[in-house]
């Protein structure tokens, strides 16, 4: 069986797997309104105010702006051309699928097949975003813990996690470690090859001085979107959160998301969002309804956003059918850590 019919087989079981976690959390989803009644719900929901709406569009899209304008540079280190303009509509055109199979990854196809790049390189410019992101996340959380009197337990656990998985990219021994177990379990070998590849293009991109120093975009970038959660609160509960503590609660319950695995994390992160916020002294009718709006305005707008963005998209880069785009391998097949790519798709 060649590498790349592995790779399809692997991609359509996993496709699969996240199809059924994406109907447990919109189950979870529903539980919750069904739990804390769907009439108070409601009600929580009518006493919105309408007058932030736009303040958190603003916010919400700006947090998709700048992690665009955040990975153009990342891009750029990674010798793969596309002008600023072009990287911040094909990382918003991504956002149309975010929870579907394909998620976060349809960006990178995206900007793999519109600059003719190889996937694995620009999978690696993705993987080293997400990081740091990851971590100054974390860090902004902090100050919001002890105004909050939150356990820092689950934050700083996931902190280490986080500095456990730059030190797996970045320190050899520990990488050779890893590889070394990697290739003892069966299953996982087939994964040795792309994880050599993705732990040298991270390195590489790491150990560029300009890496941190564009990182202040990914503050900026959090800071939207922790503005743009604690907007919602306000709008449905005013003056219950501060802003630190609308940090702390959005971290922790992103980090709650992505440890769930499902796309967007949905389920896992309205669960998080919730609980937590009901410990912050809403009423559970209103924290779920903040998580609800939540979703909306982050991943809802997004969404919608991404599929204005890819119609603009498609005809100036020819790029494949959204739901037509698949991985294939831009190198020989004998290669180790062969990349992937978008596959050129028919256009109807």
């Amino acid at each position: 069986m060649t590498r790349i019919a592995r790779v399809r087989g692997l991609a359509g079981r996993a496709h699969l797997g996240t199809w059924l976690s994406v109907a447990v959390g919109l189950g979870a989803v529903a539980a919750l309104i069904v739990l804390f009644n769907p009439a108070r719900v409601g009600h929580a929901l009518a006493h919105f105010e309408l007058a932030l709406i736009p303040l958190i569009v603003v916010a919400s899209l700006g947090y998709y702006v700048l992690q665009g304008v955040r990975w153009q540079f990342l891009l750029r280190d990674a010798a793969i051309r596309l002008p600023m303009s072009g990287t911040v509509l094909l990382n918003l055109a991504g956002q149309a699928t975010t929870l579907l199979p394909l998620g976060e990854l349809t960006r990178a196809v995206l900007v793999a097949q519109a600059a003719e790049a190889d996937f694995g390189d620009v999978l690696a410019t993705v993987t080293v975003q997400e990081l740091i992101y990851t971590l100054l996340l974390i860090v902004l959380a902090v100050p919001g813990l002890f105004e909050f009197h939150l356990s820092p337990a689950i934050p700083f656990a996931a902190l280490a996690a986080a500095c456990l998985a730059l030190g797996v990219l970045t320190v050899p021994p520990l990488f050779r470690r890893i590889h070394g177990l990697v290739t003892r379990i069966p299953g996982l070998a087939r994964f040795a090859g792309p994880l050599d590849q993705l732990q040298q293009e991270t390195v590489e991109l790491l150990h560029r001085p300009d890496t941190a120093g564009w990182s202040l975009i990914s503050v900026l970038q959090a800071g939207a979107m922790v503005t743009a959660f604690w907007l919602v609160v306000t709008a449905i509960a005013p003056s219950t959160l501060s802003w630190p503590e609308a940090a702390s609660i959005y971290a922790i319950a992103s980090i709650a998301g992505a440890i769930s695995l499902i796309p967007g994390g949905i389920g896992a992160s309205e669960a998080a969002l919730a609980g937590l916020l009901i410990a912050g002294g809403l009423t559970p009718a209103g924290a779920t309804g903040v998580a609800l709006m939540q979703r909306l305005a982050d991943k809802g707008l997004a969404t919608v956003s991404g599929f204005a963005a890819y119609a603009v998209a498609r005809p100036r880069y020819r790029l494949s059918g959204l739901f037509a785009l698949r991985p294939r391998s831009t190198r020989p097949s004998g290669a180790v850590g062969g990349g992937l790519t978008a596959d050129p798709a028919p256009q109807g």
